[in-house]
């Protein structure tokens, strides 16, 4: 073989798992190498690495111009449960009725006090969830915060008692949302879905059956392992057993009389307005890591929004995932998910040429002699150009997608992603009480360890970081940034480590004894 013989023009791939696992859905490499003719490969030199955990922004900064990867740095803010209400509750303070899509929510402990006044006056139910966890673990109901267990750092909510039955049975709906781009914010909505279904007649909430998990939970995970369990078994027939199609359910109430296209609008009105929530925090950490980037198509993100119906046809966002199950047990799970997964990676528009251009450009790109006017003119006109070609592949290569923003009058969402821009701002800069912060760094300080690989933050002293970092809690007259107190000569002050300690990424997983419901 010639040693000068020109590589394949193939694309290739990194699947990537924990640690240095392939990822754990084997749908995937299916799709890839049998769908789309990609290569696997176990390098970094790839086109596109999918990866089943996180993206922090040191991973997107070692990016080449022509890499991508399926997840967003700051993602986080909406697919941790606790995150999503606090970002939610800061936007519904601002928006009352523009944001009441979400079910009154308070952070525990940080907000037990809150929760004790509004339970006092109000009796109803709550559903009790840790704030990171996944497929119904851990989550149990309660009538008073007296039945909370003590040391829980978690999530309470109202229980929406009277949801929309199908054939007796709670059900909730998973939503794939695909996110393109963070800046400008580019948002499609797929059209397959699907319908997860309780296995246990629904009954209002009481005593006696209020640890019933397979009753009140619609969690897959859960109610498969009910004797009940009614799995797929052909992928056409997608009206029968506890999965179903989302298609068939919309028919279903459409022919019940129901407004199927209003409700489908209101949905797609509460994926974008979750999304302006963070976008301001998604567009800095993504410019952070890669400045130079005039593409703005380095990262793209496929999530899981689970929407709950009530009884009245409303929708309500019960949670995000950032890394939805891809799993496949039915006939019914590989048709939505190949076709999820597959119009997905199409819209990514990899192609050979695509990474010979790209790094071309980047070595032949120079702004030595030019003033900072000059390069800024010259990043926007780059900027719109590839924004203008990014739009007419990804227009031209829906399959089952369909853009919802930008889509027609944007002006309300760009409101929206302004606040919450502010919001965030004065969340960051916002100063902390003085006393209390220096406090509680500087005892962390302390017993730090020397090297970074062995820093670790305990799980309890996280939330009292959070407040003071976020300054949560707090209206401060006016923005001004943390100073630290001078320090000992050697030694980081205590503001500059802050932020390392609070990282997602090393702090230590916290043991939940939470009561599970029954059946779980």
């Amino acid at each position: 073989m010639d040693a000068k013989a020109k590589p394949k023009k193939r694309i290739y791939v990194h699947l990537a798992g924990t640690s240095q696992a392939d990822t754990k859905y084997p749908i995937l490499p299916y799709i890839t190498k049998s769908v789309l003719n990609w290569r696997a490969v176990k390098t970094q030199d790839w086109d596109l690495c999918w990866t089943d955990t996180s993206v922090p922004s040191e991973r997107l900064a070692s990016m080449k111009a022509y890499q991508k990867i399926n997840h967003f740095p700051g993602m986080f803010g909406i697919s941790r449960k606790d995150f999503l209400a606090r970002n939610l509750g800061k936007m519904r303070d601002v928006y009352s009725k523009e944001y009441a899509f979400f079910p009154r929510t308070w952070l525990i402990p940080t907000q037990l006090g809150a929760f004790k006044t509004y339970a006092s006056s109000k009796r109803c139910c709550y559903i009790v969830k840790p704030e990171s966890s996944s497929q119904g673990r851990g989550i149990y109901l309660i009538r008073s915060p007296s039945e909370l267990h003590p040391g829980d750092r978690c999530i309470v909510q109202r229980y929406l008692t009277h949801p929309l039955l199908l054939d007796g049975l709670k059900f909730d709906l998973r939503i794939y949302v695909l996110v393109t781009s963070c800046d400008p914010l580019r948002v499609y909505i797929h059209e397959e879905g699907l319908a997860r279904l309780a296995t246990e007649e629904y009954e209002e909430p009481d005593y006696e059956n209020m640890e019933v998990a397979c009753m009140h939970l619609t969690n897959y995970a859960v109610n498969k392992h009910n004797e009940r369990f009614v799995q797929n078994a052909d992928a056409e027939d997608d009206e029968v057993g506890h999965k179903r199609s989302l298609a068939s359910v919309f028919q279903r109430l459409e022919e019940q009389g129901h407004d199927i296209d209003g409700l489908w609008q209101e949905i797609c009105n509460i994926v974008v307005k979750t999304l302006c929530c963070i976008q301001p925090n998604l567009a800095h950490l993504y410019k952070s890591a890669q400045p130079d980037d005039t593409t703005s198509g380095m990262c793209f993100e496929l999530l899981g929004f689970d929407i709950i119906l009530d009884s009245g046809l409303r929708p309500w966002l019960l949670e995000v995932n950032h890394s939805p199950s891809f799993t496949v047990d039915s006939p019914l799970d590989e048709r939505v998910k190949v076709a999820v997964i597959g119009d997905a990676l199409r819209m990514m528009g990899l192609n050979w040429e695509r990474r010979k251009r790209m790094s071309k450009e980047k070595e032949t790109r120079n702004w030595l002699g030019k003033s900072l006017a000059e390069r800024r003119s010259e990043r926007e006109e780059l900027a719109m150009a590839a924004l203008e070609k990014k739009d007419q592949w990804e227009n031209k290569h829906l399959g089952g997608y369909a853009r919802i923003y930008p889509l027609g009058d944007r002006r309300k969402y760009e409101e929206y992603m302004d606040t919450a821009g502010k919001l965030w701002e004065s969340w960051t800069c916002g100063r902390p009480k003085s006393s209390q912060f220096h406090s509680i760094v500087s005892s962390l300080v302390s017993r730090r360890p020397r090297t970074a690989s062995a820093a670790r933050v305990k799980a309890t002293d996280r939330p009292a970081l959070e407040r003071l970092y976020a300054g949560q809690g707090e209206s401060p007259t006016r923005s001004r940034q943390l100073r630290p107190q001078s320090s000992e000569k050697g030694r980081r002050e205590p503001v500059r480590v802050l932020k390392d300690l609070l990282e997602p990424d090393v702090l230590e997983e916290s043991s939940s004894s939470l009561r599970p419901l029954r059946g779980l």
